[in-house]
């Protein structure tokens, strides 16, 4: 006789965990340059994009993820200073592509860590008033999206104090 409560209980059960994920969600969770943000650690994130061209963008959404965005998303200065002197762009990654607007204005981090970004960046050659790949500048873009506010003007005069 046929019961019930044990396919009832497996379905249960799958419900519960999940069915197991198709080849194309596991690709989907795994560390590598297509998925940094899925990453762990920052050594997890370097051997992502080890080999990598330091340039390579990967557009999703509104985001330009770059290896120097990747680090940035994970907090890796360490990561972030060996992606640069390998020949990432200092300006490009983030919402948009404008990696200096993106630190400067989104609150991921508080604004000291912030600050060191802002410093990491222009010091690289990334800058307030130069487009980084649309027609508005980054400061352009932090006022018309966001106006004064207070760690934006913070974060710009940061920006400023570095060079940038």
């Amino acid at each position: 006789m046929f019961d019930y409560r044990i396919v009832l209980a497996a379905v249960a059960f799958l419900m519960l965990v999940g069915a197991p994920p198709t080849a194309r969600q596991a690709a989907a969770l795994e560390c590598n340059s297509k998925n940094p943000d899925v990453c762990g650690t920052c050594e997890d994130l370097r051997k992502a994009y080890s080999g990598s061209d330091m340039n390579t963008r990967t557009v999703r959404g509104r985001s330009v993820w770059s290896p120097l965005y990747a680090a940035y998303f994970k907090n890796c200065q360490d990561l972030a200073l060996r992606f640069l002197e390998a020949g990432a762009h200092p300006a490009v990654g983030g919402m948009e592509g404008d990696l200096l607007a993106t630190v400067i204005s989104w609150d991921r981090w508080e604004v000291p860590e912030r600050a060191v970004w802002v410093q990491i960046l222009v010091r690289a050659g990334a800058r307030l008033d130069a487009p980084p790949i649309t027609e508005r500048t980054t400061r352009q873009r932090l006022m018309q999206e966001y106006g004064p506010r207070p760690d934006i003007v913070e974060l710009i005069a940061i920006a400023e104090q570095a060079g940038g």
